[in-house]
C-alpha cells in the first residue's frame, strides 16, 4: 500500500464529504500502521519526525472515522 497515496485520499474524501471512503482509507491507515510501524508524511515534508507523523496519521484517522460514523448517522 502507498501510505502517502492513502493519506491523500482520506484527505480529499474528508474535503468531497465521501464518508465511506473517509472510513475505508482510515480503517486501512490504522491497520497498516498498527501492523508496519511506518507511516505516512502528514505535514507535505514540513514535519520529518517519525512519532510526529505516525501519531497524527493514527489521531486523524481516528477523528475521521468518528467524524464518517457522525455524518452517516443523519
Amino acid at each position: 500500500m502507498d501510505l502517502n497515496a492513502t493519506w491523500l485520499l482520506l484527505l480529499a474524501a474528508i474535503q468531497s464529504k465521501e464518508w465511506k471512503a473517509v472510513r475505508d482509507n482510515a480503517e486501512d491507515l490504522l491497520d497498516w500502521l498498527d501492523r508496519s510501524g511506518f507511516q505516512p508524511d502528514t505535514s507535505s515534508g514540513i514535519v520529518t519526525d517519525h512519532f510526529w507523523n505516525k501519531q497524527m496519521a493514527r489521531h486523524a484517522c481516528k477523528l475521521a472515522k468518528s467524524i464518517a460514523r457522525r455524518q452517516r448517522g443523519r
